[in-house]
């Protein structure tokens, strides 16, 4: 994985544990019902789950409060009132509002997202039992299914490369009034100037951070021991699941199911391909 997504995920996981992952580039529009193929820590998409003929509703999720990380206090930000010139802006004209971001360390990362909503899959139960089905055709424990995922109104994510790294944001008129703050670097600022910054982008309605199950491996392998390998054909003619498999899914999808860690996103990037 690149040097920015590792500086990224750093500054970003300790507020969202291990179960999330991170949609990068971030510009990479990630949804619920989305299917990734992880081969030996490969991942790359694989379709949705519709065109595998697996329906399911989406529910609104948890509230989320905005993500606001200077970088460890090692990015500072400053802000040039409208109407007013102020030394070390040079690609604003005085009457605009902007901001000017000044890393003091390299590989740190400034994230910034406002207006966070979860949307998930409904029924957790039904999504077991269809995966179960679709293991007598189609589906195996390498395929991971989209099932949670935070959208953000908007953003901003900054990773310098260089100590003394900077960035002139022109901020959104009519933004109000000082003092402002980290947060008003989401939402209408957009990019004027930048030096040493390996990573940067704001912008508007993005998918930051998603959740994945898949089948457990232990579970799957129990499968196989059991009623043996899928044949190939199985699926041209497919034969019954038998109905105890159907009934452990609906009865306790969680020993059927588990949530991928985001550590099986650390070789390649689910977007990328």
């Amino acid at each position: 994985m690149s040097k920015p997504f590792t500086v990224y995920r750093k500054a970003v996981r300790g507020s969202w544990g291990k179960s999330w992952w991170f949609a990068w580039p971030i510009t990479e529009r990630i949804s619920v019902g989305d299917v990734l193929h992880n081969v030996d820590g490969h991942v790359r998409r694989a379709g949705t789950l519709k065109d595998r003929g697996v329906t399911y509703e989406d529910r609104a999720g948890n509230p989320h409060a905005d993500v606001l990380h200077d970088a460890g206090g090692s990015a500072s930000v400053r802000f040039k009132p409208a109407g007013v010139a102020v030394e070390g802006f040079s690609a604003l004209a005085a009457a605009e509002l902007g901001a000017a971001v000044e890393f003091s360390k390299s590989h740190s990362a400034l994230v910034v997202y406002k207006g966070l909503r979860e949307q998930a899959v409904a029924d957790e139960k039904a999504l077991a039992a269809a995966l179960v089905d679709l293991t007598w055709q189609t589906w195996d424990d390498s395929l991971l299914a989209v099932t949670q995922v935070i959208s953000a109104n908007s953003g901003t994510l900054l990773i310098s490369e260089s100590s003394g790294a900077s960035v002139e944001f022109r901020l959104q008129a009519g933004l109000g009034q000082a003092p402002f703050g980290i947060a008003d670097l989401a939402g209408g600022a957009s990019i004027l100037r930048h030096r040493g910054v390996s990573e940067k982008w704001a912008g508007a309605e993005c998918t930051p951070f998603f959740r994945v199950v898949r089948l457990r491996k232990r579970w799957f392998r129990s499968v196989t021991e059991d009623y043996g390998p899928r044949q190939p054909g199985r699926g041209a003619q497919p034969e019954p699941v038998p109905p105890v498999l159907i009934d452990e899914a609906r009865h306790d999808p969680s020993a059927v199911l588990e949530t991928a860690e985001a550590e099986e996103q650390h070789t390649s990037d689910p977007a990328s391909e």
